[in-house]
């Protein structure tokens, strides 16, 4: 079986068929496997039933596993076998009506995984095990796309500029108090595969343009998540069980809508190592 590639929207995506990961890939299905992803920003697999160590060797043709840079007493998963590494993303409660993983409910604002450490998550994989009726979409909007699209005075105003990316674990909407991790990145860096421009910015987890007034910088933030969140970078993903997404965080920041707490909703999810962001 071949594999086919399919857009998912005119800017942002991309479905890949004709491909079992149960299975290895053959060097030449993987090669258009992680080209697509590069291109398209995300790529879409449906209908996999996967286990945890074949959703691992699937993850690392986008690069090494990442250690999740959260605090031990956040993490919620006791017997994965990859431990320190796999994240359940559920709302599921066990009996004494803890969840058993992570970012449980609720809606999340747009963001890009792991910004505020030095060196950023290239990718994300994430597998769904359960899924909600309606709700618990997964939003994905495409940065370089966002960054074409700017007018030439903001792109001179980014330009050389860096940004305060900042989280508050646990959160899932954006906060104004203090943070628990923060690190300083180019406002706008540069994919070293296909040397594309992108906003390295988000609604989640960007607070502040460096070296501009903080009302300036606040105004600027505002127009930016308004500009990166429009309809024709989106791809708005809605789950079925053993759908596999993964999206490169430094094209692309991603969100997830509202559902309601009496469904069960359970996905399972894996990163990889990025490098220290290049400024465009």
């Amino acid at each position: 079986m071949s594999v086919t590639v399919t857009p998912l929207r005119p800017l942002v995506g991309a479905e890949i068929s004709g491909v079992d990961l149960r299975n290895e890939l053959s060097p030449e299905d993987a090669a258009t496997i992680v080209k697509t992803w590069l291109d398209r920003g995300v790529i879409l697999l449906r209908g996999q039933n996967i286990d945890e160590h074949q959703q691992v060797r699937f993850s690392r043709l986008f690069g090494e596993l990442i250690e999740r840079p959260r605090p031990k007493e956040f993490r919620k998963e006791k017997d994965d076998a990859y431990n320190g590494y796999t994240m359940l993303v559920s709302n599921i409660r066990d009996e004494k009506g803890e969840p058993i993983g992570s970012l449980p409910d609720g809606e999340m604002h747009f963001h890009s995984d792991m910004s505020y450490i030095p060196t950023p998550s290239r990718a994300t994989i994430l597998y769904s095990i359960e899924v909600p009726k309606e709700g618990g979409d997964t939003v994905i909007a495409s940065t370089t796309a966002a960054y074409d699209a700017l007018d030439e005075d903001t792109k001179k105003l980014l330009a050389g500029r860096n940004a305060l990316q900042g989280f508050m674990h646990g959160t899932t909407l954006r906060e104004k108090n203090s943070l628990d991790k923060s690190a300083s990145h180019p406002a706008v860096r540069v994919i070293p595969e296909t040397g594309r421009k992108s906003l390295f910015i988000s609604h989640l987890m960007t607070f502040a343009i460096e070296g501009l007034p903080k009302e300036q910088s606040d105004a600027l933030l505002e127009r930016l998540f308004r500009h990166m969140e429009r309809p024709e970078f989106v791809y708005a993903h809605k789950w079925r069980p053993g759908d596999v997404l993964i999206w490169d965080n430094r094209s692309t920041i991603h969100a997830r809508t509202d559902f309601s707490r009496s469904e069960r909703r359970l996905l399972r999810r894996f990163a990889t190592q990025g490098e220290a962001p290049v400024a465009a």
